[in-house]
């Protein structure tokens, strides 16, 4: 069996599933290579031509009853992406999510005595570029057009059109982008 028709099944079978879940994928939404890991009761929703990735690893997302995912049009959420939303995650358009990136809104458990778990949303703008393995913790907001190099941590916030590198993810440079540009 080719590729191709084993795509469009992954695809089929996801997109039931996210409609029995009370979610509607936009038009041509696409599943590569394996299914991914829907799990919570929280809202996902997801715009025209996404496509996500599962070669070699599945795209994993959970989303807390309450909380709500959303992923713009033209979004690419590459293999072994996890996404933790207890509160909210908002992916824009046109963003490319490298492999093994970690989206989590949650810290999970407490730090120190007496302090509660902290959960933030966080928010990408508009042709965002993640690279393999960064991990964008709770409350983060990245602007429009910003690279996060490979295996960054990020923290705090990312201004629009800028590159950010390293742990914790610190300003390297401006991005030369206009307003219109998408990454290929």
């Amino acid at each position: 069996m080719k590729l191709q028709p084993l795509n469009r099944l992954r695809t089929a079978i996801t997109v039931l599933r996210l409609r029995l879940r009370g979610d509607r994928p936009g038009a041509r939404f696409f599943v590569h290579s394996g299914l991914p890991r829907i799990e919570g009761r929280g809202r996902i929703t997801i715009g025209e031509r996404v496509n996500w990735s599962c070669h070699g690893a599945r795209v994993a997302i959970e989303v807390a009853q309450g909380a709500r995912f959303e992923i713009g049009a033209r979004a690419f959420l590459n293999a072994g992406v996890e996404i933790i939303c207890h509160t909210g995650v908002q992916i824009g358009a046109h963003c490319r999510i490298g492999p093994r990136c970690v989206l989590a809104d949650t810290n999970h458990h407490p730090v120190h005595e007496g302090q509660g778990v902290r959960t933030a949303p966080i928010k990408l703008g508009r042709n965002v570029w993640l690279g393999r393995g960064v991990i964008v913790l709770p409350g983060v907001t990245i602007g429009d057009h910003a690279v996060i190099a490979a295996g960054s941590v990020v923290f705090g916030d990312v201004p629009a059109r800028e590159v950010w590198r390293g742990n914790p993810a610190a300003f390297v440079k401006a991005v030369r982008a206009s307003e219109g540009f998408v990454r290929p």
